[in-house]
Order: structure tokens, then C-alpha cells, then sequence
């Protein structure tokens, strides 16, 4: 009886321990359209980062792992105003995928904005700057790496587009790019229940009981 309690105990604490350390990058992906949300924990600190169409959100602050809920302490959020964009999608392509992207500040063409292939981790694959007019083209072959088409330029807010959404495709992109103006937000915190943590993924469960599954990038 003695060795089964001892047992029981170091399951136990080993249980707690390995939901206790958190470290490295996770990435939850939205959907179509909707974006990604990055959380970095390092050390007792955290940076927490969404893009897509719709917005983009960057904070950071402190966290702390208890009985299994995760808490955020913001100290900043900056709230980004949205850019725009649409995509005008013709007839299939046999492997490959046709890009063509005009870019705009308001109403004027933007002459050199990036507009960049990337892989699920946002590193660069490919890139190509616009032209005086604003356009910039460029043909993709088969390439399994790209996950992201994203389009910025320094001092405006980036878009970001599945690359799902254009393969195989002849595709016209339109895009609007918007002033990048910040809205500090008061301090505050989430509190989210951790439902599993693994090597590879972070479960989390938030205040609306929203399942969010986010995948660990990196090491």
C-alpha cells in the first residue's frame, strides 16, 4: 500500500510539473480569412500576436500556469486598424498558380510594398516589390512550403492571405493598405483552462468555452 501511494504521488507531481513549464511558440490558425494568433512564452513573460484580414493585435505581458489555467497579464495591447483587400479569382491552372497584385495607399498606387510568399511559420520563401503603378506579378509552381501571401509595407498594416485561397489559380489581388495607427488598451487579463499540453500542441479553453488548439513551432 505504502509503494502504490508513493507512486500515485510522483504521477502526480509529475502531472503538475510538465503542465507547469511552458516555453517556445504557438501558432492557432482562425480559418480562411481570419488570421492567425501567436502566443511566445519566454520565461515568465508572454507576447501574444494575431493577423489576418479582418485585424491585427499585438500585447505582451506577464503569465502565470496554476491548477491548470493559464493566465495572461497584458500590460500593452496595441489594436491595429484593418487593410483591405480583394481577389478576383478566374479559371484553374494546372500546376502552378498565376499572381497579380495591385496595391494602394488610399487612392495613389503604392510603389514598392512587399509582397511576399511565406511558410506556415511567416518565414520568407519568395518576394517581389511593386512597381511604380503599384502591380507586381509572378507565376508559383508547385512549392508544399507556402501557407502565406502577405502583402505590407513599412508604416502600414500588412495583409495576410491564405495561400490555399489562390492555388491553382489565376488570381487578381486588389489590396488597400492602411495607415498602421496604434490604440493602447488598459492592463487586463485572461484566464484560460488548459485542457492539454503535449511536445507538439497547447489546448486551450477560454472564458466563452471556445476550444482553441494552438500547434508548437520551433523548438
Amino acid at each position: 500500500m505504502k509503494l502504490r501511494v508513493i507512486f500515485t504521488f510522483l504521477i502526480l507531481l509529475s502531472a503538475h510539473i510538465s503542465f507547469s513549464q511552458i516555453s517556445g511558440t504557438y501558432i492557432y490558425s482562425a480559418g480562411m480569412d481570419a488570421g492567425t494568433r501567436t502566443l511566445t512564452f519566454n520565461g515568465s513573460n508572454f507576447t501574444d500576436k494575431s493577423t489576418g484580414h479582418l485585424n491585427e493585435i499585438f500585447g505582451e505581458g506577464s503569465f502565470k500556469l496554476e491548477n491548470n489555467f493559464l493566465t495572461l497579464n497584458y500590460f500593452k495591447l496595441n489594436d491595429k486598424d484593418s487593410s483591405i483587400y480583394k481577389i478576383d479569382s478566374g479559371k484553374a491552372l494546372y500546376g502552378y498558380s498565376s499572381i497579380f497584385a495591385k496595391v494602394f495607399a488610399g487612392k495613389l498606387p503604392l510603389n514598392g510594398a512587399s509582397v511576399v510568399l511565406s511558410d506556415n511559420t511567416f518565414e520568407r520563401l519568395f518576394s517581389v516589390s511593386t512597381l511604380a503603378d503599384g502591380s507586381a506579378s509572378f507565376t508559383v509552381f508547385k512549392n508544399e512550403k507556402i501557407k502565406y501571401l502577405t502583402i505590407d509595407y513599412l508604416g502600414y498594416k500588412r495583409i495576410i492571405i491564405p495561400f490555399d485561397n489562390l492555388k491553382g489559380r489565376n488570381n487578381d489581388i486588389f489590396a488597400e493598405l492602411k495607415d498602421d495607427n496604434l490604440v493602447i488598451e488598459p492592463q487586463h487579463a485572461e484566464v484560460y483552462r488548459v485542457k492539454e499540453k503535449n511536445d507538439t500542441f497547447l489546448k486551450l479553453v477560454d472564458s466563452g468555452k471556445t476550444e482553441l488548439v494552438f500547434k508548437k513551432t520551433g523548438k
